[in-house]
């Protein structure tokens, strides 16, 4: 059981990697590859087939077990303050405020006529030196951790964004989208909140309206929106309230 740690605080939850997921395809490859190896080149009666054997084995299991050991001791955990990173043998440490940015992606994939079902996660988290961590399915458990992160995060991102409104800057939201109290600006490009139509989400897009006529002014998918949470928030205000011409 982990301890508390000085600055990050209590543990609230740990999320290693998925090791599983990663030691069933890397058996089913080399478990595969023996039983054809078996009946092809070792059933050959000559002096080099059993040795021959060996080495393609050996190269097989070190190139099927490469991702197993350099994913292997993934972990992320959780504290009340902040978080940790570990990859293999490095260990970073976070704390909250130090992210600027959280992009999310998520999809319901299914297979075998619905079948099967699988809902595959995917967040990008950025700090404010631009260190980029992603987390996907590789960790276990991956949703609720996401969901966990936003909690802990957007809160801190919502005032720090509120204050820059406030100074008249403009927020990113995207790779070229920004917003700012004035309204949205992407590409050189502007629109006033007096002609912001809306938005919709659709078919993985956020769609961005100009009236009159709720025509597109720009839209992006929805996994290259930062913050996507916050910025629903201030575009349905901006929406609702009443602007002076």
């Amino acid at each position: 059981m982990l301890e508390a740690d000085p600055l990050l605080g209590n543990v609230i939850a740990t999320y290693p990697s998925n090791r599983a997921r990663l030691l069933i395809p890397a058996a089913i490859i080399i478990g595969g590859i023996a039983v054809v190896l078996n009946f092809t080149v070792a059933a050959i009666e000559t002096w080099w087939a059993p040795p021959l054997t060996i080495i393609l084995m050996g190269a097989v299991s070190l190139v099927a077990g490469w991702p197993v050991l350099h994913l292997w001791n993934r972990e992320v955990v959780l504290y009340d303050n902040g978080f940790s990173y570990r990859e293999g043998a490095r260990t970073v440490y976070f704390l909250y405020p130090e992210i600027k940015s959280l992009r999310q992606r998520g999809e319901q994939l299914a297979y075998f006529g619905g079948l099967i079902r699988r809902a595959t996660f995917r967040f990008t988290l950025t700090t404010i030196r631009d260190e980029r961590m992603t987390l996907t399915n590789l960790y276990k458990n991956v949703g609720q951790l996401g969901a966990r992160l936003e909690a802990k995060i957007n809160p801190l991102l919502a005032r720090q964004i509120d204050q820059q409104i406030t100074r008249g800057e403009q927020v990113p939201f995207s790779n070229t989208l920004r917003l700012s109290r004035d309204g949205l600006h992407e590409g050189g490009r502007d629109l006033p909140w007096t002609a912001f139509g809306g938005y919709k989400i659709q078919a993985g897009r956020l769609h961005l309206l100009a009236a009159p006529g709720d025509n597109d002014w720009f839209s992006l998918p929805l996994g290259d929106v930062d913050n996507i949470a916050l910025l629903l928030a201030l575009l349905k205000q901006a929406f609702q309230t009443p602007t002076s011409p």
